[in-house]
């Protein structure tokens, strides 16, 4: 009788080449992880920039970056204001260039754009952006779910309706079910 050896994987190998698999997953989502990470500081961090430009704006020109119509700064700007206070919609276009013209964003003065943020919407700037978020706001269109309710936990009260930070009216949670996304509101 002659010994038919089959070919094939040892349950050893089977193991073994598992494990690497579990260990590569397990890399990639920990490094998706990580870049989210990245990416929520980023928010914040550039929330802060503006907020810090725009009271350095105030303090040298006694007016607000859109609604600027007397400094040398908003003379320059082929976008000026009301100066009543409020940024308003067609005086968003100045805020940006007139930021960049005192040197306080980097850009190009002549670019009147709002930037993008690191999770691919703009970084917009409106009056009474949600009934409890009274005033002049720096908004982040179109961020996760999941990203919004992290940065709110982190840096302010974690409810979409109340506090410095606001992603709605009246929510008290938010969804992060990775298909509703929130125009994430920082008071100025």
């Amino acid at each position: 009788m002659s010994l038919v050896r089959q070919k094939g994987f040892t349950l050893v190998e089977m193991a073994i080449v598992l494990v690497i698999i579990g260990l590569l997953l397990g890399g990639v989502l920990k490094g998706q992880e990580l870049i989210n990470g990245a990416k929520i500081k980023n928010i914040h961090n550039d929330s802060q920039s503006i907020v810090s430009a725009v009271l350095t704006y105030q303090q040298r020109y006694k007016a607000l970056p859109g609604d600027d119509n007397a400094s040398a700064i908003a003379l320059l700007s082929t976008n000026t204001g009301n100066a009543n206070g409020v940024i308003e919609a067609d005086e968003q276009t100045g805020f940006y260039e007139m930021l960049r013209r005192a040197n306080l964003l980097t850009g190009d003065p002549a670019d009147t754009t709002a930037p993008a943020h690191a999770f691919g919407g703009n970084i917009v700037v409106t009056p009474d952006a949600y009934t409890n978020a009274q005033g002049n706001n720096i908004c982040f269109a179109n961020m996760p779910g999941d990203a919004a309710n992290i940065i709110d936990n982190q840096y302010d009260d974690g409810i979409p309706s109340s506090g410095a930070i606001q992603g709605h009216d009246s929510e008290t949670s938010y969804a992060i079910d990775g298909s509703t996304t929130y125009d994430l509101c920082y008071r100025l």
